[in-house]
């Protein structure tokens, strides 16, 4: 039987408890440069100040802990466009358990660097994320070996139910949260901590319209997959819809945008003119979102940049043309 993957309100207290023992809280910046595009208050969920430069690592020393704590895993594989991967190779070194990351060819360099960096071994399968997890799963795993798959997995969803409580204690009159959508696993959670602490809180998940499974999931009520994902936001580069993700985001997301890769680059170039930092693609397009829904925007409204792990090629693209 698949996992339940939404956290209790016990599972996000036992999770803080353990992250706060590695890493201190994201900042909420509010940012009026972007406030006095999108004409509403607005603030940013900066999940860039830890040692992957993403929110992955939530999930990922959440879930690692539980591993080491079980006593019977001895050794962990996982695929992943990059963030996910860093952040398991991060807490899988610092917490002891070998880990194998298999990431797609192409895969972007600056978010492969890190995974190098806290020494998991790297592999380079398939051309996306979800042809990558078919070939790792071709073989049976020796007993004591986990695949771990990020979007379906109680422990990361533990762990990025986390951001959801962290906003609504810095914010909470916060009226309007946008965050981007991969495989589901951070709107999922952060969603569930944000409607236990109001459920009028208008959550709304973003996803390029080149890689649209998990709104295409939305709109129809149920997973479906797409033939390719053709996203430069590697974050949300995802074609095979996880059902018990969508299932939960069915239960706590209010609507689904999506956008072009176009507004993406637009958004990144607002932050970096107006905000005065960049995040990476994916950390982007709830700006993007918001652009593109600043008639119907009620503020405060609380931006997610997930990650500022970006390739030194695209990020001289964005900056060059300031």
């Amino acid at each position: 039987m698949p996992p339940i993957l939404q956290p209790t309100a016990q599972t996000s207290r036992e999770a803080a408890a353990l992250l706060s023992r590695h890493l201190t809280p994201a900042p909420l910046v509010r940012a009026d440069g972007l406030g006095a595009l999108l004409g509403v208050e607005t603030h940013v969920q900066c999940e860039f100040h830890n040692p992957v430069r993403s929110f992955k690592i939530r999930g990922a020393l959440t879930l690692v802990d539980h591993l080491v704590g079980d006593g019977e895993t001895r050794c962990v594989l996982t695929a992943s466009t990059g963030n996910h991967g860093a952040a398991m190779a991060y807490a899988c070194d610092k917490l002891g358990l070998p880990l194998t990351v298999g990431v797609p060819e192409g895969c972007d360099e600056s978010k492969v660097a890190l995974i190098r960096r806290f020494g998991a071994q790297l592999q380079y399968l398939g051309s996306d994320l979800d042809a990558t997890k078919e070939i790792m799963l071709t073989e049976r795993l020796p007993a004591g070996t986990v695949f771990v798959e990020d979007g379906s997995n109680p422990q990361i969803v533990a762990g990025t139910s986390t951001i959801g409580a962290e906003i609504a204690r810095a914010l909470p009159e916060v009226a309007t949260v946008v965050v981007p959508v991969g495989n589901g696993a951070l709107i999922g959670g952060l969603g569930t901590a944000l409607k236990r602490h109001n459920p009028a809180v208008r959550l709304v998940g973003v996803q390029s319209a080149a890689a649209p499974c998990m709104a295409l999931s939305f709109a129809a009520g149920a997973p479906i997959d797409t033939e390719a994902c053709a996203t430069f936001a590697s974050g949300m580069a995802v074609r095979v819809a996880v059902p018990q993700a969508v299932e939960l985001m069915l239960e706590v997301v209010d609507e689904m945008a999506l956008v072009d890769e176009s507004d993406i680059e637009d958004a990144m170039r607002c932050f970096h003119r107006h905000a005065n930092y960049l995040p990476e693609p994916a950390g982007c397009a709830p700006l993007a979102a918001a652009l593109k829904l600043r008639p119907t925007l009620e503020g405060p409204l609380c931006l997610v940049a997930t990650g500022a792990n970006i390739d030194d090629g695209l990020r001289r693209r964005i900056t060059h043309e300031e």
